[in-house]
């Protein structure tokens, strides 16, 4: 963005099957039965580049849930990276962000896969960098790194991969057949990495890509996860329940991105949003609840409970806060401490009944939820944004039918408002997201 030009919102769909609430597979407009199938995911796809927004973001799990199973299909069903190469193919403008742990990757082959991906793209992709909370017993770790080593790996990852990714400068491929050399060897540089997680000597085996480096994305929300995305990110999707905590998370990134000598604005903060969409706030609600009936309590209960870092919730009433006694400090947790940290204070603080809490982590898992008209829903958006809890929003649909509604509505609305674009200026990520081009750091 230039100055002078206005500010406008960005939006990125998380795309999963039939919608995050845990029983929408049920309904009969939930197209549950192309579960599995890559043309769902390239309809999707389409869908929402026709609606202009500026990234398809694939989330994932390394470590399906095997009971849950039973009464929910997976959020994404395909493997994050080898899916975006498909959707590239399918579509032309769209940034395509795929999910990738630094837990479970190695940096080089990370590196490669992600800047090919980008290559293919046309300078459209975007990797989500995850420290992973579950899933060791699929990759036989042991013992599993606890949440400070986690991190620890994370930023030695994410500087490999970035010194990688600058490799190859721009100009090091010349062609040139009369003179015999292909490649100007002195813009094509070893990285000679020897750091307490790994030893890559470089340099990368592809290219420089369309976008310089792919954009960085990070969802963690500890100190260790606002340090990771403040220093490496170019987005940072966050679960927030309330405006003033919004604001205060995306100050605190851009402080501490200034700490690490960039500017703030390199940075788009985007929470998850969860909107159900309907024509008045009457009907929202009507289709809220609809969705909060077809949730299998025990299953979401047992969740809740994982999402509480194991917390004992045997023997409370549905309809009564939990104790606090019965939830240990945020610090004291290893895995997914962020996200605890959500569920912790809506229990603690805002003192949520067991059964809302359940409700809540099945219907959204901890992201916000907006029930309303387009005209509110948007109001909603217009609020956090230019109260500057947001540059944007994840939109997170609890159900397929509400996801058509906010491209139809929604959607239409913020570009009433002069929010949102009515057509792609840029043709990469990047440009879409406005975050600059690196330099190279071998570029005098």
């Amino acid at each position: 963005m230039s100055d002078g030009e206005p500010r406008r919102l960005h939006l990125a769909l998380s795309a999963g099957i039939a919608g995050t609430s845990q029983g929408a597979w049920r309904r009969p407009d939930s197209r549950s039965e192309e579960w599995g199938t890559v043309e769902y995911m390239i309809d999707l796809a389409r869908a929402t580049e026709a609606a202009c927004f500026d990234a398809f973001f694939l989330s994932d799990l390394s470590s399906p849930n095997r009971e849950l199973a039973a009464v929910q299909p997976p959020y994404l069903f395909f493997e994050p990276l080898t899916l975006t190469a498909a959707l590239a193919r399918e579509t032309s403008r769209i940034g395509l962000i795929a999910t990738a742990s630094t837990t479970f990757h190695e940096p080089y082959n990370l590196a490669r896969q992600v800047a090919t991906l980008d290559h293919i793209s046309g300078g459209r992709v975007g990797w989500n960098a995850v420290t992973s909370s579950i899933g060791e017993q699929n990759f036989g770790r042991r013992p599993w790194p606890d949440h400070a080593g986690r991190y620890a790996r994370a930023e030695e990852f994410l500087d490999v991969v970035t010194k990688l990714w600058d490799s190859w400068e721009a100009g090091a491929v010349l062609n040139d057949r009369e003179a015999g050399r292909f490649a100007d060897i002195s813009k094509i540089h070893p990285i000679d990495h020897e750091g307490e997680h790994f030893a890559v000597a470089g340099p990368l085996n592809v290219t420089r890509t369309p976008q310089g480096r792919p954009v960085i994305v990070q969802a963690g929300s500890s100190d260790a996860g606002r340090n990771l995305a403040s220093r490496h990110a170019d987005m940072v999707f966050t679960a927030q329940q309330e405006l003033d905590g919004a604001v205060a998370f995306r100050t605190d990134i851009r402080r501490r991105a200034e700490g690490f000598g960039r500017s703030p604005d390199e940075v788009a903060v985007m929470p998850g949003i969860c909107p159900i969409v309907a024509e008045d706030a009457r009907s929202a609600h009507e289709v809220q609840e609809s969705l909060l009936d077809l949730i299998d309590e025990p299953t979401a209960l047992a969740r809740l409970a994982d999402q509480l870092g194991g917390a004992d919730l045997s023997g409370l009433d549905l309809d009564e806060p939990i104790p606090p006694e019965r939830l240990p400090e945020v610090v004291s947790i290893e895995r997914r401490r962020s996200r605890y940290a959500v569920f912790r204070r809506l229990a603690v603080e805002e003192r949520w009944t067991l059964r809302r809490l359940i409700r809540h982590e099945a219907a959204a898992y901890g992201h916000g939820v907006v029930a309303g008209s387009a005209e509110q829903i948007a109001d909603r958006l217009q609020e956090w944004f230019e109260h500057g809890a947001a540059d944007g929003f994840v939109v997170i649909p609890p159900y397929q039918r509400g996801l058509e509604l906010f491209f139809e509505r929604v959607v239409a609305e913020l570009q009433d408002r002069k929010l949102f674009r009515t057509e792609y200026e840029g043709t990469t990520l990047r440009e879409h997201l406005g975050v600059p081009v690196p330099k190279n750091r071998w570029t005098s």
